[in-house]
């Protein structure tokens, strides 16, 4: 939890001081350090983990996550726009963490306790507007990234053996809902088109429209398992930027 709030902190931190630098940063004009108005793709991967995980979420460990996104910007009397409007697709692969799983679980439809545990990837699929603000540098110029748009978590299905040698299928519940996503990143330009850029995200997913373990039914020690739980990840990530078009 206190890594969960000095995280969100820094983040928030970041966008106050853009938008305080946002007068200035107009004043110095566009065009700087070769990057110009027009469109362009990002390509990004990196590294997603589950930010103070509850329920079946913290059966999933971090994994890595890919980006695409599409962004426009737009020119002004002083040159390009600090404010990017963008629009992205992300997917995510999230590992299950089989000591954790085979720790809390205890399953009531075979005999014994819960001895092994595999699964394939908890994938996260998410579809989003982006609103980016930059502080204009000839060097490395900063921004910060704001995120709106839907998450779906379709966590894979877990195979489990019991110490009497008996197997089943475990498969929680998918959840899906809206997101918003608040981060802070800088861009590095190369040479003609070309950018490179690392950012760290945080995102809240409103996937609270869901429950435990669907099939079979089973028991979770402790505080294993509880229900209607919203999706909380950290990204971090590095990628291209590349300028599309004329």
């Amino acid at each position: 939890m206190r890594n969960r709030s000095s995280l969100v902190s820094t983040l928030v931190f970041a966008a106050v001081a853009a938008l305080v630098l946002v007068p200035r940063a107009q004043a110095q004009g566009g065009g700087d350090g070769g990057f110009l108005s027009g469109d362009y793709l990002r390509l990004s991967g990196g590294v997603v983990s589950p930010v103070a995980p509850k329920g079946n979420l913290r059966d999933w460990g971090s994994g890595p996550g890919f980006n695409l996104t599409w962004e426009n910007w737009g020119s002004g009397s002083a040159g390009t726009d600090i404010t990017g409007f963008g629009f992205g697709v992300g997917y995510t692969m999230l590992p299950l963490k089989s000591d954790f799983f085979i720790h809390n679980f205890t399953p009531t439809q075979v005999t014994g306790q819960t001895a092994t545990a595999t699964a394939s990837h908890a994938g996260v699929l998410e579809i989003m507007t982006n609103l980016r603000i930059r502080v204009p540098s000839s060097f490395i110029m900063p921004y910060v990234n704001l995120n709106l748009g839907f998450m779906s978590w379709r966590p894979g299905t877990i195979h489990y053996t019991t110490t009497t040698g008996a197997s089943a299928d475990a498969k929680q519940q998918s959840r899906s809902g809206a997101e918003f996503g608040i981060g802070a990143g800088v861009d590095k330009q190369l040479f003609d088109r070309y950018a490179l850029f690392a950012e760290a995200m945080y995102t809240y997913g409103f996937t609270n429209v869901g429950q435990g373990l669907a099939t079979p039914t089973g028991t979770c020690a402790a505080n294993g398992c509880d229900v209607l739980k919203n999706t909380t990840l950290g990204t971090i990530r590095g990628g291209l930027r590349v300028r599309i078009g004329d």
